[in-house]
């Protein structure tokens, strides 16, 4: 069992849209960046860390998700959409190895809180943009996709998404 909120399983007959499906996750991801700032502005390294750990893990799960599943889709379908989906993957490294930079600052007897909110805040302005990008242009794309590859898409996307790592207990 995930401690995540998680969309409609796999499976769910009545599973939503792709767009819906990881519009969804980057909301609940920008919940976790609430906890984050409000333990980093409440003093609670420990929690801060926590919190931007499971950022990372959820950003990791929706990216793999994005390189496995719906990249692919579009890139065969719509090669037009190339240097968006490369910009896209740029962002991702960026968003991973700063979030994994914030993360190992507040680890130790020596958190820099400072260093993990100045990241937290450069991958957040960047996350606005991207996902405006692919909410808006890229995933109705994939959910345009003809019948029995668009359902695919979705319910395998839908289905990466539920891999998450429990690291931290309940």
């Amino acid at each position: 069992m995930s401690e995540f909120p998680q969309g409609a399983p796999a499976d769910d007959p009545q599973a939503r849209s792709l767009t819906a499906e990881l519009t969804t996750d980057h909301r609940e991801i920008d919940g976790l960046f609430l906890e984050a700032r409000t333990a980093l502005e409440d003093g609670r390294p420990e929690e801060a860390h926590r919190a931007l750990d499971r950022i990372w893990m959820r950003l990791a799960v929706h990216i793999r998700a994005e390189h496995k599943v719906v990249f692919p889709a579009l890139a065969k379908d719509r090669p037009d959409l190339q240097a968006t989906l490369q910009a896209l993957h740029e962002d991702h490294d960026f968003f991973m190895a700063t979030l994994a930079a914030a993360v190992q600052g507040l680890r130790g007897p020596s958190p820099d809180p400072a260093s993990a909110r100045a990241a937290m805040e450069a991958v957040q302005q960047r996350l606005a943009a991207h996902n405006a990008l692919e909410e808006d242009q890229v995933y109705p794309e994939a959910d345009r996709l003809p019948g029995a590859e668009g359902a695919r898409i979705t319910r395998d996307a839908a289905r990466e998404l539920a891999f998450l790592p429990r690291r931290h207990g309940p």
